[in-house]
């Protein structure tokens, strides 16, 4: 009988025992990296682990890859920093800190891994069994700026309930102030190796209906804002879900992805009538950098429970200047408040916003904790520079003085705008930068307070009047802009000649004419300069520029028609030189015809026009006038034109389409259309007869667009695959092709293009191509990025403004340039130094490349079988061997010389060169 009570009692204590060890023991973690130094490439990895509490297992054996070739075993006895966090939920947080010092610039994919997961984890096969595995990807580019990993500042630790809805926000901000982008993923064991059988929580196997009733339940992720929502649970048990937060950078104007951080992270889901707490949130508030934000936020449970407030994010995390809030970490009574303080300063200010989560957590007397999040948006801004002082200086040019710039420490800066007359908006709330219809004449750095504006060195016009604002830019990868200024204005003395009509008056190759028309010199110093006054008028061809200038003669009148000209191709300008008794005093701005171009657009003619004129051509009250010819008529004589339309160009451009609507007949393909224009504007000078009325040239065309674009040529410009990869890391796993192209505009082919379409495979010129750029018509090259292969291939189409698309390009294909290299020697003595035979980690330019697997045999000087490896059949398929010198049962080896022979299978697009043979001696020495 006491043998019996005694067995009885031992199946009890390993029953008991086996309780506890189901719960071995991950749940949940993440990898951070944070830049050291700016002026080395050290970086301090942070592995974060949460474990369940009622495990005896300790985190922290676990491996970890950063990605360049260095592997540590043990990263809790490795790490120089560990801290082990009590969060309640019966969930540890466990943090250890490393030390890496990468050796170049590259891509680095840091890689955590470690068993085991919690046992009965319901959306997975035998997760106790499961590797627990999370990576983060940076980018190290001395070209882009210091790079750090976004930062998760709420722990992945809350419960829910069967049938109430489910959220979670990481509280992740970007240290460097890149934007950031979230995706859900699937939970993995290895790299790129998902878990056994992942389905998502929300499938029909464990969620029914969402928290009102409705159908199907959902698992989402807010791309922007990171709310994960599982809508609703309707199974009770322990879930993992896994997502990645992309951080993104602008780089020449585009934006592109620099890093990622995967969070693993656990749901328990349990049966409970316990109802969710409620927020209560402030508006958004934007606010100008200096202003002390002081706000109430308020909670309630509606079952009364005492509730918890906590404020993550940003502006918590910040050094400088961080927001509190009070009291903090506290349960209180139902309704309860936190009051949130931010003293915001002028380092605050950047584009994008500052995304504070609440948390509200409940405290029920059973069941499990419920939470509720929600994010408040805070924007902080520059403040307005101020102007001191405006002045017109010799040259007709304007000198604007400015108060020193509050935040000038912060800012980088300060742009100088510029319109023809005044718009004295006042910016709405919130608003920073400028309003369209201003001109960027400059930009000083934030020491400089004054600016010289000369108008490129041609002088302001006389009788125009310019305002002026200021924006204070701020730097990379921030941004931000300040509030505008008020404006402050001039109007240019009129002490010279100004032009006020420069029109067509006939179109021919030959014969053209045009009216030109000037004024006195209203404002000059007739002390100085008593006249008479005489005028020498200038021409020359194009916009702008003295190209192929004459003199058309010398002439007390103000007014000339220049005949013999060639209207129909050619674009005229003018000047007037002020003489004084034959003396030259000064010289007008100058002012060019108006040229009309017509462009075809599916059975549409499209008319633009263009000029440079010095008076204000964009003003409000003075519409523009098309004038089309009538279609009955053979000639295009101006007594055959009636005006078709009236344009505001300060709405709608300087184009009109004509698509027959202004009469309700539609173009016809065969008939030839021709058009003029008149322009019209004014200075800001009375006396004057307004408005400015100038024609440009006569020109037509056929709404026929049956002509397709030619291909354009397509050209590979490198970077050459081995040359680039030769300066990269080992795990480099992201490439690039730098891709020129010139158009075909002979013959037939359709010369009006809109865009090009950029075609790609990564499989051969016998695969399936996709699009993956519309490139602007003015772009002859790009770069493509963030390749996952350096082989592939590329083709190219034109695109009219019709939507016609060319043929395809020849196509331009690019192959990888497999490596695999092997010592000869390697000594597994212990000194901790060349104790593996493995592939080259270094030099780079001997890395494994494009290496889809290797299989390897080793024997000894007899022929004896000592070490095999196929790395296809590991898990982790490394490539990289790693033989420590022991045979296949585990013993060492003596020294001496062994034989391998095997193969190397790469990832190319050549059949023959997909696979090598592997053959060589190695000398094992100790």
């Amino acid at each position: 009988m006491k043998l019996k009570i005694t067995l009885g009692l031992f199946l009890i204590f390993l029953i008991a025992g086996i309780s506890e060890t189901w719960a071995t023991h991950i749940r949940a973690g993440e990898i951070i990296a944070e830049r050291v130094s700016v002026q080395n490439l050290t970086y301090k990895i942070t592995v974060v682990g949460y474990t369940d509490t009622r495990s005896n297992v300790i985190f922290g054996p676990g491996e970890i890859n950063f990605g360049d070739g260095r592997i540590v075993d043990g990263l809790n006895t490795e790490s120089d920093f560990s801290l082990v966090e009590d969060l309640g939920n019966q969930i540890e947080k466990n943090t250890f800190v490393i030390t890496h010092t990468f050796q170049g610039p590259g891509t680095y994919t840091i890689r955590f891994r470690e068993f085991n997961r919690n046992d009965r984890t319901l959306n997975m096969d035998n997760s106790v069994d499961t590797p627990f595995y999370v990576e983060t990807k940076i980018t190290i580019d001395p070209f882009i700026g210091v790079n750090n990993s976004p930062v998760l500042t709420i722990p992945p630790v809350d419960n829910g309930a069967v049938n109430v809805r489910y959220i979670h926000n990481p509280g992740a901000y970007d240290p460097d102030g890149d934007s950031l982008a979230y995706k859900l993923d699937v939970p993995k064991q290895f790299f790129q190796r998902p878990v056994n059988n992942y389905r998502s929580p929300a499938s029909p196997e464990f969620s029914f209906s969402q928290e009102d009733g409705t159908t199907p339940a959902f698992l989402t992720i807010d791309e922007q804002n990171g709310d994960l929502i599982w809508d609703a649970p309707g199974t009770a048990g322990q879930f993992n879900v896994a997502f990645k937060i992309r951080e993104f950078r602008k780089l020449n104007g585009e934006w592109v992805e620099i890093g990622y951080v995967i969070r693993d992270m656990q749901i328990i889901i349990e049966n409970s009538n316990n109802r969710r707490p409620e927020l209560i949130l402030p508006p958004d508030l934007c606010v100008v950098a200096g202003t002390k934000i002081e706000e109430i936020i308020q909670g309630q449970d509606p079952d009364g429970d005492p509730i918890k407030i906590e404020v993550f994010g940003e502006p918590i995390e910040i050094t400088t200047s961080p927001a509190s809030y009070s009291p903090e970490n506290v349960y209180q009574a139902s309704p309860g408040i936190i009051n949130f303080d931010w003293q915001t300063v002028c380092n605050h200010v950047r584009a994008r916003e500052y995304e504070v989560r609440v948390r509200i957590t409940d405290d029920p007397s059973a069941g499990p904790a419920l939470v509720d999040i929600k994010t408040w948006r805070i924007k902080v801004v520059g403040p307005p520079p101020v102007f001191d002082e405006i002045e017109q200086m010799p040259g007709r040019s304007v000198e604007l003085n400015w108060d020193p710039y509050v935040c000038a420490n912060s800012a980088n800066e300060m742009q100088i705008w510029r319109r023809i007359n005044s718009d004295p908006y006042l910016p709405d709330s919130c608003e920073t930068g400028i309003r369209a219809g201003y001109e960027l004449i400059g930009t000083t750095n934030m020491q400089t307070l004054d600016f010289l504006d000369e108008n490129s060195g041609e002088g302001l016009a006389p009788g125009n009047t310019y305002c002026y604002r200021l924006v204070a830019a701020y730097p990379e990868p921030r941004v931000g802009e300040s509030i505008v200024s008020d404006e402050i204005c001039i109007t240019i003395d009129v002490d010279v000649p100004i032009i006020t009509n420069v029109s067509v008056e006939a179109t021919d190759p030959t014969a053209g004419e045009i009216f030109v028309k000037w004024t006195p010199p209203y404002d000059i110093d007739k002390v100085q300069f008593p006249g008479p006054y005489s005028y020498e008028l200038l021409r020359s061809t194009g916009f702008s520029g003295d190209a192929g200038q004459v003199s058309l003669g010398i002439t007390s009148d103000t007014l000339f028609t220049d005949t013999g000209l060639n209207t129909v191709n050619v674009v005229y300008n003018y000047d007037v030189v002020l003489l004084d008794r034959n003396t030259k005093i000064d010289t007008s701005s100058k002012a060019s015809s108006v040229r009309t171009d017509l462009t075809i657009i599916n059975q549409a003619i499209e008319v633009n026009w263009q000029f440079t004129v010095p008076w204000n051509n964009s003003v409000s009250q003075y519409k523009h006038e098309v004038y089309r010819n009538k279609t009955d008529a053979a000639a295009a004589d101006e007594d055959t034109f009636v005006k078709i339309a009236e344009v505001d160009v300060t709405t709608e451009g300087f184009s009109y389409l004509d698509d027959g609507s202004f009469n309700g007949i539609p173009l016809e393909k065969e008939i030839e259309y021709c058009y003029y224009v008149i322009t019209k504007g004014s200075y800001n000078v009375a006396g004057l007869v307004y408005p400015l009325e100038n024609k440009s040239q006569i020109v037509c065309a056929k709404p026929d667009d049956n002509r397709l674009p030619c291909p354009p040529v397509l050209t590979f410009e490198g970077p050459e695959c081995a040359a680039y990869l030769a300066e990269l890391p080992c795990g480099n796993n992201t490439y690039e092709h730098d891709l020129s192209w010139v158009p075909d505009v002979s013959g037939e082919c359709d010369d009006e293009l809109s865009s090009y379409k950029l075609y790609y495979t990564s499989n051969g010129e016998d695969s399936q191509f996709e699009l993956i750029a519309t490139l602007s018509s003015l772009n002859l090259s790009t770069t493509i990025r963030n390749l996952a292969t350096y082989r592939g291939c590329y083709y190219i189409t034109a695109v009219d403004r019709s939507g016609n698309e060319s043929e395809p390009s020849n196509i331009v294909c690019v192959e990888n340039c497999p490596s695999y290299n092997l010592p000869n020697a390697f000594t597994p003595n212990g000194d901790g130094l060349n104790e593996t035979f493995m592939a080259f980690d270094n030099p780079f330019a001997q890395c494994p490349r494009f290496v889809v697997g290797v299989d390897i045999f080793i024997v000894n000087r007899w022929g004896v079988e000592v070490y095999s490896y196929n790395s296809l059949e590991s898990p982790e398929n490394d490539v990289f061997i790693r033989w420590d010198g022991k045979d296949k049962n585990g013993n060492i080896l003596p020294a001496g010389t062994y034989y391998y022979s095997g193969t190397v299978v790469f990832d190319v697009l050549d059949p023959a060169l997909k696979n090598q043979s592997l053959k060589g001696t190695i000398q094992l020495l100790k």
